[in-house]
């Protein structure tokens, strides 16, 4: 059966989410780098990430890594809060890939995390002119690898779950979700990541979100309709 229906992730596959995060850690920690020369900010980022460290927790993330004064630890949080999305920006080609696919296929997001980070972003790269559904976890309260938040998507775009396919970068999340849904997979590895030998196999691997049109049973011709 072919696909009618192509549904993405949206951290670290339609935008390099883990490098926009990092460097605005590092924009936000001038003072800190100021104060306390010795400690290693790139420790700190690279830390901070991995335990998902965001705005509410990071002036207590701060003082455990030994930012005493206070007041650099306000400025720190200040900066951190600012203008968060201004500088966000779609990976390469990106933007033209689901304009291209939006007219022969319909489109859906399927992301897990709070409402009030991810809608932002789906305003800030205008995904909702491509996208017939924006599913986010906190707001169906249901989150990958759950398959039901994939039956959602798949409800609301009308279509089986032969009939889809999902792009994401995540393993544990969107591999594991989509296959328990029934949903063939596209992952998307940028970092040429070896395949587990323990774990489902993914329909398709590629390393570049412009070779999607690429993938065995996705094709789209510039004046084709949705089906």
């Amino acid at each position: 059966m072919p696909y009618t229906a192509i549904l993405f992730d949206l951290d670290n596959t339609l935008y390099d989410y883990t490098a926009y995060w990092r460097a605005r850690l590092m924009w936000s920690l001038a003072a800190v780098q100021a104060a306390y020369p010795a400690l290693d900010l790139g420790q700190i980022a690279q830390h901070a990430i991995a335990r998902h460290i965001y705005a509410a927790d990071f002036d207590a993330y701060l003082a455990a890594c030994g930012v005493a004064d206070a007041t650099v630890r306000a400025q720190a949080v200040a900066r951190y809060r600012v203008n968060w999305y201004d500088q966000l920006e779609l990976f390469a080609g990106a933007a033209e890939l689901l304009e291209r696919l939006h007219r022969c296929y319909r489109l859906g997001l399927i992301t897990n995390g709070p409402a009030h980070s991810q809608r932002p972003k789906i305003a800030c790269f205008g995904l909702e002119q491509w996208m017939q559904c924006c599913i986010i976890s906190s707001e169906v309260g249901v989150a990958k690898p759950d398959p039901r938040i994939f039956g959602l998507a798949l409800q609301q775009l009308g279509v089986s779950p032969q009939q889809a396919v999902y792009v994401g970068d995540s393993l544990e999340f969107d591999l594991r979700g989509a296959s328990a849904a029934g949903i063939d997979f596209v992952w998307l590895n940028r970092q040429a990541t070896p395949l587990p030998p323990d774990g489902p196999a993914p329909h398709a691997i590629i390393s570049e979100l412009t070779q999607l049109t690429q993938v065995s049973g996705i094709r789209c011709a510039v004046s084709a309709q949705l089906p």
